[in-house]
């Protein structure tokens, strides 16, 4: 039987009979998640467990004993959110710190040259694009106004729509254009991932002042 798991980071005790990964699951679901937040990650010695989680027939068959280590991570959406923004944050910045150096080097260079760190770039908007999708499947817009976020997310899709098709032909200066250049129809990734980085973060301080208060009117309450 299961003794002890790790939530969080923290030990707790396991106060009732445990023996399958599938009455922990039950379990642990039942009384230990908070409504509205769920079970983002499992490990069960050091084995990701998270895909069968929910999978009573499989978890039936894995037996724990006193030395298992099972752990995992509870979070909620405002939890998950915040972590999007700063990973957007991040890779935001990460990007404008070598965008001008890469605009450069994109305008001197050949067509049959090969851009790795081009490459990296174009993949690193799509990972900017997917956190921002993912932000607005959270159930946090009572929360946090999404608009702008909205806003730029459509128009890095664009860009990375037009850098692909750049690419595709070895266009670099076409490529160095769009990384850097803002027209009266169009608005470049640099002027875009600046706001990024600007509503990413001012979202992130927001959504951390909400969760502060909400803390605080918990404790009032309950005094």
């Amino acid at each position: 039987m299961l003794k002890r798991l790790i939530i969080n980071q923290k030990t707790v005790p396991v106060p009732v009979p445990v023996r399958t990964l599938a009455e922990a699951c039950a379990w642990i679901d039942e009384i230990l998640v908070p409504v509205g937040e769920t079970v983002t990650s499992a490990t069960l010695d050091d084995n990701d467990i998270l895909d069968i989680w929910s999978s009573s027939k499989v978890g039936s068959a894995i037996n724990l004993h006193p030395t298992s280590r099972l752990e995992i991570r509870i979070e909620s959406p405002e939890d998950l959110a915040l972590q999007s923004l700063d990973a957007m944050h991040s890779l935001g910045g990460s990007i404008l710190r070598g965008i001008k150096a890469l605009a450069v080097h994109l305008w001197q260079a050949r067509q049959n040259d090969i851009q790795p760190e081009l490459a990296g770039v174009r993949d690193d908007i799509g990972l900017i694009c997917e956190l921002m999708d993912r932000i607005n499947d959270m159930g946090i817009a009572d929360k946090l106004d999404l608009d702008v976020i909205h806003e730029l997310e459509a128009r890095i899709q664009k860009i990375s729509v037009c850098l692909d098709a750049a690419m595709s032909i070895g266009d670099w200066k076409a490529s160095a254009q769009i990384l850097l250049r803002d027209t009266s129809t169009a608005i470049g990734l640099e002027s875009s991932l600046r706001q990024l980085v600007d509503e990413s973060e001012s979202s992130h301080l927001r959504l951390l002042s909400l969760r502060a208060n909400k803390a605080i009117g918990t404790k009032v309450d309950s005094r």
